[in-house]
């Protein structure tokens, strides 16, 4: 209400204010703040009213959600890519408006997002998750997200997450993805039918580390035929 306020009074005393800007050597606080400035600042707090509203249950001192800090500061950029964070597993819309509004590093934060609900095994949000934030990244940074969650489920849970890898767009990525989830044979699969040597190669690698003889075969097979 209060920059509202101000904006209004600006907008009607617009040319008193330009005449007395003319005479007057010091500029009242208030004066210093341009219209932009202004909007700014009204824009944000409204963020932090949305960001109170939405997360009053979450534990701990209130100033672990505020959005305001220097923004070159370490501390505010973790502060609000973890308030973005929490925000974008239920309220997509308000999380996504407020990455661009504060700048926040795009890819970071889902591969965050993705991460956790991977850890939580929430896989119906982590669905809704992926189907929001698809035609909002490019294919390289949907991979990243995409093997975020993958490589808890394969680390933490010992799953294969399956439907995710299918989902990744790059065949290398599909590759890395399934050595992490011990489908050795998978990852040749794909390896041999992008034709990517080097790829082949790493699984080779992989397969000999883990003794698994019939596809460090195939492998060997494969390369004799490119090399």
């Amino acid at each position: 209400t209060h920059f509202e306020e101000a904006l209004s009074v600006r907008d009607r005393t617009i040319e008193a204010t330009k005449l007395v800007s003319r005479t007057a050597r010091n500029k009242s606080a208030s004066e210093k703040l341009t219209r932009e400035m202004i909007m700014k600042f009204s824009t944000r707090v409204s963020y932090q009213m949305d960001v109170v509203k939405v997360l009053n249950s979450v534990d701990g001192p209130q100033w672990k959600t505020s959005l305001f800090g220097n923004p070159t500061d370490p501390e505010t950029l973790r502060r609000r890519c973890m308030v973005v964070e929490t925000l974008a597993e239920k309220h997509f819309d308000l999380a996504f408006r407020m990455l661009h509004e504060f700048d926040l590093p795009v890819v970071d934060v889902y591969a965050g997002v993705a991460a956790s609900l991977a850890e939580r095994k929430k896989g119906g949000q982590l669905t809704e998750f992926l189907k929001n934030i698809r035609g909002t990244i490019e294919d390289d940074e949907w991979d990243q997200v995409l093997g975020a969650a993958i490589n808890v489920y394969a680390n933490k849970h010992k799953e294969r997450p399956d439907r995710l890898i299918d989902m990744l767009i790059s065949n290398h990525r599909k590759v890395l993805a399934c050595v992490v989830c011990g489908r050795l044979k998978s990852a040749f699969q794909i390896a041999s039918r992008s034709g990517s040597v080097a790829d082949v190669q790493y699984v080779a690698h992989q397969a000999l580390h883990a003794n698994a003889l019939p596809v460090l075969d195939m492998c060997k097979q494969w390369l004799a035929q490119y090399m």
